[in-house]
C-alpha cells in the first residue's frame, strides 16, 4: 500500500518528489529582549513554531538541531501525533493546544485539527473560499504565526536557519552569551558540508527507501548495493575520523544521527534494506556511543 503514495520510473525506481513550501527563507528573526528569547518583537507571543512528527527521520534531524543549539525556548515545538483516521490528510494531527499558545492566542487553526489544517490556513490568502490546499501535507515545517505564514517545509533549510539565528543570536550578546557553542555549519565548510548531504543521502539516507519502495528486483538490487556500499565507505571512514566531516559535529551528523538510529529496527525490517545490524560496522556504532555521549541530548531529540 506504500507503494501506491509514492512515484516510481519505469524500471520499478523510486523516485522521492520534492513538496517544498516556501522559497528561499530569509533569516529568523532575533528577538529584541535576550532574556526572553522566545519572545517575538511584535506582539509578545512567539515568532515561530515547527511541527514535528517522531517517526519521520527528516523531523528528527531538525528535533537533534533544537536541542544541540538550545532552543527549545525560542522556537516552540508541537509534536504531531500520527493518526490517519483522525487526519483529512497526511496521517498528522495535532495535540491539545499548549499553555503558550492559549497565553499567546495562537491562531486556532496553528494549535488544533490536523496538519492538512495547518497548511490551509498558511496559504488562505491563495486558495479560493471554499479550496483547499491540495498539495502534500509534510513535516518538518517551520511556520512564522504572526504573519500566518509557512517559511518553509524542507529539513535542511529549517537546520541553516537554525544554526544561523543562534549564530547571530551569540554575537549579539555579551561575552557570546550563555546558549550553546555548538556550530552545525560552520563558515567556510559549506560546500563541504553540502558534498557530504549528498553523498551519503544517495547512498544510505535515502537508499534505505529506495530500497524499501523497489517494485522490482533491478530497481532493490541497484538500491541494496548502495547501501552496502554506503556503510562500508562510513564505517572506512570512521576509522580515523571522529565526525563525518571536520573535527567537530555538524549537521551531517545529525542528519546520519536520524537514519543510523533507524537502521536496525525499521529499514532493515520495513524496507529489507541490507547491511545487517549497525554492531556489524564497529566504527560507526563507535560513532553513535561517542555522539551520544557528547551530546546526551541526542537522547532527547
Amino acid at each position: 500500500m506504500m507503494n501506491e503514495l509514492v512515484t516510481h520510473d519505469e524500471q520499478g525506481r523510486f523516485i522521492r518528489e520534492s513538496f517544498q513550501a516556501g522559497n528561499n527563507p530569509s533569516p529568523l528573526e532575533l528577538p529584541a529582549n535576550n532574556d526572553d528569547a522566545k519572545i517575538s518583537t511584535k506582539t509578545g507571543g512567539p515568532q515561530y513554531k515547527l511541527f514535528l512528527g517522531n517517526p519521520c527521520p527528516w523531523c528528527h534531524r531538525v528535533k537533534a538541531a533544537i536541542v544541540l543549539l538550545d532552543l527549545e525556548d525560542d522556537i516552540p515545538v508541537t509534536m504531531l501525533i500520527d493518526d490517519a483516521e483522525k487526519a483529512s490528510k497526511g496521517g498528522w494531527i495535532l495535540p491539545d493546544p499548549s499553555a503558550n499558545d492559549i497565553k499567546f492566542s495562537i491562531a486556532e487553526e496553528l494549535t488544533k485539527g490536523d496538519l492538512a489544517g495547518v497548511y490551509n490556513y498558511c496559504y488562505r490568502d491563495i486558495l479560493e473560499e471554499g479550496e483547499r490546499y491540495k498539495g502534500r501535507c509534510t513535516a518538518p515545517l517551520l511556520v512564522d504565526v504572526q504573519s500566518g505564514k509557512i517559511v518553509t517545509n524542507e529539513s535542511n533549510e529549517i537546520m541553516i536557519l537554525l544554526n544561523d539565528y543562534v549564530r547571530r543570536k551569540r554575537e549579539q550578546q555579551p561575552d557570546g552569551g550563555n546558549g550553546s557553542v555548538v556550530d552545525l555549519r560552520p563558515i567556510g565548510m559549506e560546500d563541504e558540508l553540502e558534498k557530504a548531504t549528498k553523498r551519503w543521502f544517495d547512498l544510505l539516507w535515502n537508499g534505505a527507501y529506495r530500497c524499501g519502495f523497489s517494485t522490482s528486483q533491478i530497481a532493490y538490487d541497484e538500491a541494496a548495493a548502495d547501501v552496502l556500499k554506503g556503510l562500508d565507505e562510513m564505517n572506512e571512514h570512521l576509522a580515523t575520523n571522529s565526525y563525518l566531516v571536520g573535527d567537530s559535529v555538524t549537521e551531517v551528523d545529525l542528519k546520519n544521527f536520524a537514519w543510523v538510529t533507524r537502521h536496525d529496527y525499521a529499514y532493515t525490517v520495513i524496507f529489507k534494506s541490507p547491511g545487517g545490524r549497525i554492531a556489524q560496522y564497529p566504527n560507526i556504532a563507535s560513532y553513535v556511543k561517542r555522539l551520544v555521549d557528547e551530546y546526551p541530548k541526542l537522547l532527547d531529540s
